[in-house]
């Protein structure tokens, strides 16, 4: 085989689905394979779970255990103890084909990339295939392709890439210097897919769905919606590192970086404010928006291939810059109907 690969897996409170995570990897056809398994200040039978696991594993096991810090700081502590040639970062709720990583190695070494993914299909809360792939996505043309490449099908929503679908070279990530956001708790994988794309000049792809990502239905409650403005502003900051990113690496006139400026962050703004009328109400929204500081910001976001592309985004964000009451009214009307909807699937 070709080298180490090193699984980083970190938990919060996992008791439900890490088991069946946990027996997904054990059951890898590719050897030799390090588990880093992050416990991230449970408060349930998590870090039980993971010393049973450690005991009986085929593989080299290393447990973790840490004051709850977040995701992104549980993934970097595991990169850190990393010894593997290649790196994945899993989810502990989501399972896994047993030749995933196998054809993942096999596919990044014929190629020699830096970095490669699989399709992922989709599954509900009890395991079941709610989705696949390419129901709406499809994989890159050209195999392997550029990164840059990529992430412009990426930033457009033609390609889907999902964090336990991705597979690095360690000394890649090194060189480039990519790790997660600390304290980020939103599109942090997003951006760390963003940066790799960014910078790698060859990206293999295994045109075949080889994970399943579990989705869990949210709740909608007004406490929800408060944590979720947070999430959405962390998710706008996450783009707007992305750019500093791709501008400091001079990836400025690339089609990846007109679709990060001209499409994703215009959209990332207005989901924020759209959780700003929900959670705070109209008056604070109005407060906001028009302030110079963020003004400034609105008016470079709305652009020729928003209009062309996002004729909808367009739209709402003409109507937090210029009519405030018309967007405060808009959001919270198809907010309610959205709520009414769910409640009559319920």
């Amino acid at each position: 085989m070709s080298g180490l690969l090193s699984l980083i897996i970190p938990v919060h409170n996992g008791t439900r689905y890490l088991q069946g995570t946990l027996d997904s990897l054990e059951n890898q056809n590719y050897e030799p394979i390090e588990l880093i398994l992050a416990d991230d200040g449970s408060t349930d039978d998590t870090l039980s779970i993971i010393r049973s696991f450690a005991g009986k594993s085929r593989y080299a096991v290393k447990v973790i255990s840490q004051a709850n810090a977040g995701v992104s700081a549980a993934r970097n502590r595991g990169f850190s103890e990393a010894d593997g040639k290649y790196v994945a970062f899993c989810d502990h709720d989501d399972l896994f084909d047993p030749c995933c990583f196998l054809k993942l190695i096999d596919e990044m070494e014929r190629h020699g990339s830096e970095m490669a993914f699989c399709g992922h299909d989709f599954i509900d809360e009890e395991g079941k295939q709610i989705g696949r792939y390419d129901d709406k996505h499809s994989y890159p043309k050209a195999n392997p392709a550029k990164g840059i490449d990529v992430l412009y099908d990426y930033l457009a929503g033609k390609v889907s890439i999902w964090g336990g679908a991705v597979l690095y070279r360690k000394d890649f990530l090194l060189a480039k210097g990519i790790r997660y956001t600390p304290n980020c708790i939103c599109a942090e994988d997003n951006e760390f897919f963003i940066k790799a794309l960014a910078t790698a000049e060859s990206v293999a792809c295994v045109k075949e769905s080889l994970a399943f990502w579990r989705q869990h239905p949210g709740p909608t409650s007004h406490s929800f919606q408060a944590l979720k403005i947070e999430a959405n502003l962390h998710e706008l900051t996450a783009y707007l590192r992305c750019k500093a990113f791709m501008e400091k690496r001079g990836k400025t006139d690339t089609k990846a970086y007109k679709a990060l400026t001209s499409l994703v962050i215009p959209s990332a703004y207005v989901a924020y404010l759209q959780k700003v009328v929900l959670v705070y109400g109209k008056e604070r929204f109005k407060a906001m928006v028009l302030a110079e500081s963020l003004r400034s910001k609105l008016a470079d976001s709305s652009n020729l291939m928003l209009f062309i592309k996002r004729t909808d985004l367009y739209f709402k964000l003409f109507l937090a810059m210029y009519f405030q009451d018309a967007f405060a009214n808009l959001t919270r009307k198809r907010y309610e109907k959205k709520t009414r909807a769910r409640r009559v699937r319920d």
